[in-house]
C-alpha cells in the first residue's frame, strides 16, 4: 500500500485530480486561451523540446521546472480536491485555461519509495489509471529530474464531457509522491503536450 488510505479512499484522490481540471481556471489570471487545434488521432509533431521559460518553484514541491512563458500557474480550488480520500497535501497548476493544464499534487506516504520499492507498486499505479481511463494501463519504470518515476503515455478519460486526455507521471521522494497530470481537450492537444515535454525535460529535484 502506497498512501496510508484504503484502496477506496487512493481511487477517489487520483480522480479527484481530473475533477481540478474543470476548475482551476479561474485562479489563472491573464493565461491566453487560444489552443492549436489538432486531431485526436494524430501525434504531436516532434520538436526539440523548449528549456526556457517561467519558472515553477513551489515551496511546497521539492523540485523546479520551466514551463510555456505564456501560460499561468494557480492553485487548483480546495473544494475541488476534496473527496473520498482527503485532499493532497499541496496543489499547483500551469497552463492556458480550465481543460488544458498540467495539474500537481503532493501526497504524504507511510513507507519510503525508492527505485528499489517502486516496481512493487507498479500495479497498483496501472489499477488507478486503468480505472479513470476505462482500458488496461500499463506504466513505465523511469527516472524524471534525479526521482524514480511511473510514467503513463496518452489516454482518453472515459465518460468526459470535454472528451479531455491525459498523460500522467507519478514521482516518489521517500516518503513522498507527487503527480503530474498533463490533461488536454482536442483543441489544445499540441500545446499542452509540448509543455508538458518541456515540464518533465527540466524537472529537477532541489
Amino acid at each position: 500500500m502506497i498512501r496510508q488510505h484504503s484502496h477506496r479512499e487512493r481511487r477517489g484522490r487520483h480522480t479527484s485530480v481530473l475533477v481540478l481540471a474543470g476548475v482551476f481556471g479561474v485562479t489563472l489570471m491573464g493565461c491566453s486561451s487560444e489552443a492549436t487545434t489538432s486531431s485526436a488521432n494524430d501525434k504531436p509533431a516532434t520538436t526539440s523540446v523548449t528549456r526556457t521559460g517561467q519558472v515553477f518553484s513551489d515551496k511546497d514541491f521539492g523540485f523546479n521546472f520551466t514551463y510555456p512563458k505564456d501560460w499561468s500557474e494557480g492553485e487548483p480550488q480546495d473544494d475541488a480536491a476534496q473527496s473520498a480520500g482527503g485532499k493532497p497535501g499541496a496543489r499547483a497548476a500551469v497552463g492556458l485555461d480550465n481543460d488544458n493544464a498540467i495539474l500537481m499534487l503532493r501526497y504524504d506516504l507511510s513507507d519510503d519509495v525508492g527505485a528499489a520499492q517502486l516496481p512493487d507498486h507498479v500495479s497498483e499505479l496501472d489499477g488507478i489509471v486503468s480505472q479513470f481511463s476505462g482500458n488496461q494501463s500499463s506504466g513505465t519504470v523511469t527516472d524524471i529530474g534525479g526521482l524514480p518515476a511511473v510514467g503513463y503515455e496518452e489516454f482518453a478519460l472515459a465518460d468526459d464531457a470535454s472528451a479531455r486526455s491525459s498523460r500522467i507521471v507519478f514521482l516518489f521522494d521517500g516518503k513522498t509522491e507527487y503527480e503530474i497530470n498533463c490533461q488536454w481537450t482536442p483543441e489544445g492537444r499540441e500545446r499542452i503536450n509540448q509543455g508538458c515535454d518541456q515540464v518533465l525535460a527540466t524537472l529537477r529535484k532541489r
